[in-house]
């Protein structure tokens, strides 16, 4: 009897669709929140809000995220597409418009730029990830994007998998690797290590008829950690 393999890591759902559009294509309609706390600091807050429509062979996204604090906050609003075109290839595109604010400085920069998604599923164990995008960090530029993703996905078992690939940005390459682990359907979790300043993360969800609740940590060398917190409502 052949094994049918239908989890998808929290590293490849929507909770990370800023960076890939083609993630959760076969997801139902849903809308969430994210609220993330840097570092413990009192004014290092990020936010998102997102939306996700399911559509005939693909689907539509819309998030808008601010991150930052009072005196300085980069803001983006994206509006994408994801595309079944085979039952093994999900194409992505979005095109996101982030502004900044900066206090007691006028005419703050503004971008224009758009983030590209491909998901490949080889076979029932192996799955390829693709993405390019702008991470917002370096805003003096032309609006094009600066990071690079790709990650492959081995599933072992009905209950884990793990992740090995690598991320671009500013630069600088990082080798990452993340073991996941399934209960059933109703609980998630990821525990990734990579070579940039943020070497640990942990993710877990938990689903609830239709409710998912995030739960993500992870630890800056110099900075400390960090702590997100988000729920999720499927219709």
């Amino acid at each position: 009897m052949k094994m049918v393999f239908s989890q998808e890591p929290i590293q490849f759902s929507f909770w990370n669709k800023e960076i890939n559009p083609a993630f959760s294509i076969n997801e139902t309609n849903l809308t969430y929140i994210l609220y993330e706390n840097k570092f413990l600091l009192k004014e290092w807050n990020n936010k998102l809000i997102g939306l996700d429509i399911k559509t005939k062979d693909g689907r539509i996204n819309m998030h808008f995220s601010q991150k930052g604090n009072a005196n300085f906050s980069s803001n983006k609003t994206s509006v994408g597409y994801a595309q079944k075109m085979s039952p093994k290839l999900n194409l992505g595109l979005s095109v996101e418009y982030t502004f900044f604010h900066q206090r007691e400085i006028k005419n703050n920069p503004a971008l224009l730029t758009p983030t590209f998604g491909i998901n490949f599923k080889q076979s029932e164990l192996n799955s390829f990830y693709f993405s390019i995008y702008n991470s917002g960090i370096i805003f003096h530029n032309n609006g094009l994007p600066n990071s690079l993703l790709i990650f492959w996905n081995y599933q072992v078992n009905d209950n884990s998998s793990f992740s090995l690939g690598s991320i671009t940005e500013n630069e600088m390459i990082y080798a990452s690797f993340s073991f996941h682990y399934f209960y059933l359907d109703s609980v998630k979790l990821t525990l990734g290590i990579n070579s940039s300043e943020i070497p640990i993360d942990f993710a877990l969800t938990c689903s609830l008829k239709s409710l998912e609740f995030l739960l993500q940590n992870n630890y800056h060398q110099k900075l400390g950690i960090s702590n997100q917190i988000g729920l999720a409502y499927k219709w």
